[in-house]
């Protein structure tokens, strides 16, 4: 990317209503599940105002029969028309009851030399599982700021690892084979949360009626809050706008 291009966003800003940062790490704590049957919802976008920025292409440096040639960047997947960001974790913040987790498999894929999916979340404990779909060798990494929370090497194709994060926070994971490799894992203390689609939309359901602070994530924005108040039955609209400033 060029040094223009790094100047412009380093320049955006997110114009939200009550704008307030939060720690980068997660916060921990007890969560008991319940039936909730007055839920509200909240729902939004996050979504660039105007200046939006431009595909960043990766030369991949090594095994280019599987990796590709030259690839596109995963940092900023923006739909063209509608300026949406995917890839973003939008949750609720300091709620300690509500819905059950989602009784869901999580699985981390290598494939082509990139990792599938690039952002996820778990629970704490959660056990995913790390598979190596390309005939090549990959050595995952997992990062929790610089300490290692992981770090084991995959050398064949249909490999199958299973791996847990058993604290609450932000990690980054990297191989040390192919440098251009990474994929972010949040792992959150309460299933009210939601991952950015293609078009930057968020819904998360199910929420008991109350007062909360609504948290968006990513990887080179940052974390952002906004607040907003649930009612039971109501869908509750939060926008996350980023313009460049």
């Amino acid at each position: 990317m060029r040094k223009t291009q790094l100047a412009r966003l380093a320049r955006l800003v997110l114009l939200v209503l009550m704008l307030a940062s939060v720690p980068a790490a997660v916060r921990a704590g007890d969560y008991r599940e319940m039936e909730v049957s007055d839920g509200g919802t909240v729902s939004g976008r996050v979504y660039f105002e105007d200046e939006m920025p431009e595909i960043e292409r990766i030369r991949p440096s090594r095994d280019n029969d599987v990796c590709g040639i030259r690839i596109a960047s995963e940092k900023f997947i923006v739909d063209r028309d509608s300026g949406g960001l995917a890839q973003v974790v939008v949750r609720i913040e300091g709620i300690s009851q509500g819905k059950p987790f989602a009784a869901a498999e999580a699985e981390l894929q290598q494939l082509e030399c990139r990792y599938r999916p690039h952002v996820m979340v778990l629970r704490p404990g959660q056990q995913m599982t790390i598979v190596n779909d390309d005939p090549v060798l990959h050595n995952v990494h997992a990062y929790r700021g610089d300490d290692t929370v992981f770090n084991m090497a995959q050398p064949f194709q249909g490999q199958r690892t299973p791996q847990q994060i058993p604290e609450p926070g932000i990690v980054r994971v990297a191989c040390d084979v192919h440098d251009w490799m990474a994929a972010w894992i949040l792992v959150l203390d309460s299933p009210y949360f939601s991952i950015t689609d293609e078009h930057g939309s968020f819904t998360i359901t199910d929420l008991p009626p109350g007062e909360y602070e609504v948290t968006m994530w990513h990887e080179l924005l940052g974390t952002h809050t906004k607040t907003v108040t649930v009612r039971p039955g109501e869908d509750s609209q939060v926008d996350f706008i980023i313009a460049s400033g």
